[in-house]
């Protein structure tokens, strides 16, 4: 599934969504919107509150290929095979070290020790590296910032069962405060996890996008036809 067809399901699922839940049919959307910094979000939707305030919301998709592929892997190969080859190297090399020096009695506990420890060590050190992988595809959000942010990527369902990283990937936009869509090969879209109103320390959000001006103007005017 292409990135925008992917984008296009996401965004039909937010736009019902928000007019299901902020009771709004005056909804703005507009795909890659520029920031002041040079970053994009893939789309945002503003719409103005009743109290007049505006409200925007940032979509997405663009790391959908990045995570899909890293849960996949895991799903596949888990930590991978290269830490039993790394247990196999100490447990060698140190038996090797153990017949030199003549120590018969440590070649019988030492290397089996060391050769556990670096599996261990190996295992926790790829842990965190796949993990650390997700927490940086979820950081970027930062860089499309938003009264609610969502991250939209395609996984299938199988995949997505039974992956401790998927896991961990749920907790981590549930810690963070972003919203997760799923959307699986049989273009099935799941909400997992539903944003966290975020706090700006700007008048609103829409100030740090390019379009801001014209969007706030374009929400008044629509504003004050339906008043």
């Amino acid at each position: 599934m292409a990135e925008s067809s992917i984008g296009d399901q996401a965004i039909e699922f937010l736009g019902s969504y928000y007019a299901k839940h902020e009771k709004k049919s005056g909804l703005l959307v507009n795909r890659t919107v520029s920031t002041h910094q040079g970053t994009f979000a893939d789309a945002l939707f503003a719409y103005q509150k009743h109290d007049n305030s505006f409200f925007a919301v940032s979509l997405s998709t663009s790391a959908s290929d990045k995570i899909a592929r890293v849960l996949s892997s895991y799903k596949k190969r888990g930590l991978g095979r290269v830490r039993y080859l790394t247990a196999a190297s100490i447990f060698g090399a140190a038996s090797y070290a153990c017949y030199l020096v003549g120590s018969w009695l440590a070649m019988a506990a030492i290397p089996a020790i060391l050769a556990v420890a670096g599996f261990v060590l190996h295992s926790r050190f790829r842990k965190h590296y796949i993990q650390q992988q997700l927490k940086v595809a979820v950081d970027q959000l930062k860089q499309q910032p938003g009264d609610h942010q969502w991250l939209g990527i395609q996984v299938s369902s199988l995949c997505w069962r039974g992956n401790a990283m998927a896991d961990y990937l749920s907790k981590l936009c549930e810690r963070k405060g972003v919203g997760l869509l799923t959307i699986g090969k049989r273009s099935r879209l799941t909400l997992r996890q539903e944003p966290r109103l975020a706090t700006c320390r700007r008048t609103d959000f829409l100030s740090y996008y390019t379009q801001g001006e014209s969007l706030r103007r374009e929400l008044s005017d629509q504003f004050m036809r339906v008043a």
